[in-house]
C-alpha cells in the first residue's frame, strides 16, 4: 500500500504541487457550484485540501436555537492537525428555514447544513489562499445562499421529482437532495436537470424510445 503524501506548505514547490492536485481532484469530482460564472468549492473540496495536509474537521458543538416560528441550528467545527492534535482553526455557522430557498427543508437538513457551513468556514480561515491558487473562489459554496434566487421552489420541486425516479440511491441521493434544494441559479438548474434526465429509470418500458422518455419526463414534472 502506498504511503499517503503529506505536503509541507513551507516548501514552495510542494505548495504548487498541492494546488495542482487540488484543482485536478475538484474538477474531476465536480465539487464546485457555478455562480455568476465563478466556481465556488463545495465542502468536500475543502475537506480534500485539508486531508492532504493532515488536517481533519471535528464537530465541537451543535445547538438547536429554534423558535416557535423558525427552525434554526448553529454549529462550531474545529480543524485538528492529526500529527499532534493541535487546533489550527475554528469555524462557526448557522442555518435557518427562514432563508429563501430553505423554507421546505426538514429539520435534519437545517441541522446538517449548519455543520457543513461551519466545516467550510473552518477550512476557509486557513486555506482560502490555497483554494485561490488552485483556481477557485475562496468562499465555500454553502455560504453563497444570499445570491438572488433565479429558480424558485417550483423548479426545485421538478428536480426533486426527477431525483425520486432517478437511478441515484443511498448517500448519493441524500447529498443530491441537499444540493438540489440549495440551487439558486438558472445555470445550475439546467445542469442538474440534464444530469437527472439522463439518469432516469424506465423499468416499465423495455428499450424505451426517445418519445417514451419525453412522455415519462412530462408526467414526472407535472
Amino acid at each position: 500500500m502506498s504511503e499517503l503524501i503529506q505536503y509541507d506548505l513551507s516548501k514552495p514547490a510542494q505548495t504548487l504541487q498541492l494546488a495542482a492536485e487540488l484543482q485536478r481532484f475538484v474538477k474531476e469530482q465536480k465539487l464546485t457550484v457555478n455562480i455568476k460564472g465563478k466556481s465556488y468549492p463545495l465542502v468536500e473540496s475543502w475537506q480534500f485540501a485539508g486531508s492532504q495536509l493532515g488536517l481533519i474537521p471535528i464537530i465541537q458543538s451543535v445547538q438547536n436555537i429554534s423558535t416557535d416560528s423558525e427552525v434554526k441550528y448553529s454549529a462550531t467545527v474545529e480543524v485538528i492537525r492529526i500529527a499532534d492534535g493541535c487546533v489550527v482553526s475554528r469555524g462557526f455557522a448557522i442555518c435557518s428555514n427562514k432563508e429563501g430557498n430553505k423554507r421546505t427543508w426538514d429539520e435534519y437538513a437545517i441541522c446538517s447544513m449548519a455543520q457543513t457551513r461551519a466545516t467550510g468556514k473552518a477550512f476557509r480561515n486557513i486555506l482560502s489562499w490555497l483554494m485561490k491558487a488552485a483556481g477557485f473562489e475562496a468562499t465555500p459554496a454553502e455560504e453563497m445562499d444570499f445570491i438572488k434566487d433565479e429558480v424558485g421552489d417550483n423548479k426545485r420541486d421538478e428536480l426533486l421529482a426527477l431525483l425520486e425516479t432517478s437511478s441515484y440511491e443511498g448517500k448519493v441521493r441524500d447529498k443530491l437532495y441537499i444540493r438540489i434544494t440549495g440551487i439558486l441559479t438558472s445555470d445550475d438548474y439546467d445542469r442538474a436537470f440534464k444530469d437527472l434526465a439522463s439518469n432516469q429509470v424506465f423499468d416499465a418500458i423495455p428499450n424505451p424510445s426517445q418519445k417514451d422518455i419525453n412522455n415519462h419526463l412530462k408526467k414526472t414534472i407535472k
